[in-house]
């Protein structure tokens, strides 16, 4: 991916739809419809005096009984440690932080002047309580990061966290290299000591840090925020913000048409298909920039077929990524072939490529045989208002048919049961990595341990793979660990537990009267930089 597309804005041309199915015209078409009729829709799209109205295809807020409440999008709370535009850590309400004893003690100064938005001052027994509350809950599934992987993929092994002299200790049994980079965003969440309750649950809103606060929730609906006067960073220009939650992409782009919303935030905003359309309205900016957000195919490798390593490098061969990323995706994507997108920089392996080549898938398939039934190809009906994955899930169908595999798409609304079932054979989904750090990935999807290897039914065993990922979160040397996370992704190139399908772009679009809208590669669009044009 070229990184000099980051944050770009640019008209989006339109691309020639050859090849696309029918269904991906049918949407496209839809979106050109809700565009004309809209033609002369309020000006001030979405915006009265000091409030803004935005929209995001997924609940920002999850409620109380999820670890974080709101996502980081909203900013009502900040971390530790977040992260810049190259994905290093940055600091957020700690300023620095330096390490010693080989990397099992990690000391982080906090910034001064902090207080929670209940008036209280952040302090570095406040955050304290937070990483002990943690590590109280966990493990606990969360609708933006998961903290199911445990307290050790956050932290390593953390024998204590303490406060000292106003600064915060972590210590470590074995060092962690990379502790900020762990740290940033989710796993560094902090809130005020009042906001939980002793068994960790919420005891009412959330209380952060940040430049808004949370008003209300209503589920599948909207979450209102309110300007938090006593933001350490200054008061933001919007005094309200609004943010509905629409699923279907059509209806997202008919609210923005007709003003009803002044933006369209969050991954998968715009289907590809829409981009262009919206970018022509010269009401509109696209802002698009490289994401963590990947297409991945994950295979059931504990039953057939796919246990058997022959077939799951016939499907790698027979998808034409080139087709999907160009058509599918609108170029919104390019191919996906290292497990690590190249916006990880130098720890993605530029030299692991993924060829097209039905002849030998065709070779494979006969070696080990047809499947006696048409392998199933699962999606989620939530995903397909933010991918085009009917379309995506039909052209794999075709392609594997093609090879002599005979495949059946499978929609369904709760996927993660029919994982958990183990009643599927490839799953399309799109990950990221909310953190940057690449051993959330790998430790918490592949490793032989990993609960969600083992409740998925992907089967991958490998001490190798297990060894090789533990090296790299105990080094501190960058050459060395560059290397391992390179050899990391040439074994799983051969292994094939999950395949990369696409690395996806994030269009997010914002009427003109708004200024200010920026996204990060995590996606996230900064609330308190938008302002009103002048």
């Amino acid at each position: 991916m070229n990184r000099s597309r980051r944050g770009l804005r640019f008209p989006v041309l339109m691309r020639t739809c050859g090849g696309i199915r029918p269904r991906a015209m049918a949407v496209l078409g839809a979106v050109l419809l809700a565009a004309l009729v809209a033609c002369g829709g309020r000006g001030d799209a979405g915006q009265e005096a000091g409030r803004l109205t935005l929209a995001a295809p997924r609940d920002l807020a999850a409620g109380p009984e999820d670890p974080y409440f709101t996502h980081r999008t909203l900013r009502v709370w900040e971390p530790l440690v977040t992260l810049d535009d190259r994905m290093r850590p940055a600091p957020a309400l700690a300023t620095g932080w330096e390490h010693s004893d080989g990397g099992r003690r990690w000391t982080f100064t906090l910034r001064g002047g902090v207080r929670f938005s209940d008036g209280t001052p952040l302090t570095a027994e406040a955050v304290v309580v937070n990483i002990e509350r943690f590590r109280r809950i966990a493990p606990r599934p969360s609708a933006f990061f998961s903290l199911d992987a445990g307290m050790e993929a956050a932290y390593g092994k953390l024998t204590g966290v303490r406060a000292e002299g106003g600064k915060v200790v972590f210590i470590l049994a074995e060092p962690v290299a990379d502790l900020p980079a762990r740290l940033a965003d989710f796993y560094s969440m902090i809130q005020a000591p009042s906001a939980f309750k002793a068994d960790g649950d919420f005891a009412g809103k959330p209380v952060g840090t940040g430049p808004y606060t949370l008003v209300s929730w209503s589920k599948d609906r909207q979450v209102e925020l309110a300007a938090n006067p006593g933001y350490w960073g200054g008061k933001p220009a919007f005094d309200k913000i609004v943010v509905k939650t629409i699923p279907d992409a059509n209806a997202r782009v008919a609210a923005l048409r007709a003003g009803e919303v002044a933006g369209l935030i969050d991954k998968g905003a715009l289907l590809p298909g829409q981009v262009a359309a919206v970018a022509a309205d010269g009401r509109f900016r696209i802002t698009r920039s490289p994401s963590v957000l990947t297409h991945y195919l994950t295979f059931n490798a504990s039953r057939k077929p796919f246990a058997d390593p022959r077939l799951r490098e016939a499907v790698d061969l027979a998808i034409d990524r080139e087709s999907i990323a160009d058509k599918l995706l609108a170029g919104t994507a390019t191919p996906g072939s290292p497990f690590l997108s190249p916006i990880f920089g130098a720890l993605s392996d530029p030299g692991v490529r993924t060829a097209h080549d039905p002849a030998r898938a065709r070779e494979l398939v006969g070696a080990a045989g047809r499947p006696a039934e048409p392998v199933s190809i699962l999606i989620s009906s939530s995903e397909t208002g933010q991918f085009p994955y009917a379309d995506i899930a039909e052209v794999l169908r075709a392609g594997l048919e093609e090879v002599g595999l005979p495949a059946r798409v499978n929609v369904v609304e709760a996927t993660k049961a029919v994982m958990e079932a183990g009643d599927y054979d490839i799953f399309l989904s799109a990950y990221s990595v909310p953190n940057g750090d690449p051993d959330y990935l790998f430790r918490r999807f592949l490793r032989s341990d990993a609960a969600w290897n083992h409740d998925r039914n992907l089967g991958y065993r490998s001490d190798v793979f297990d060894r090789l990922i533990d090296r790299a979160a105990a080094t501190g040397a960058v050459a060395e660990r560059r290397e391992l996370y390179h050899e990391v992704q040439r074994l799983l190139a051969a292994d094939r537990p999950m395949i990369p399908l696409a690395y996806q772009d994030n269009p997010v679009a914002m009427s003109t009267s708004v200024t200010g809208l920026a996204q990060n590669p995590l996606y996230l669009v900064d609330l308190a930089k938008l302002a009103p044009s002048r």
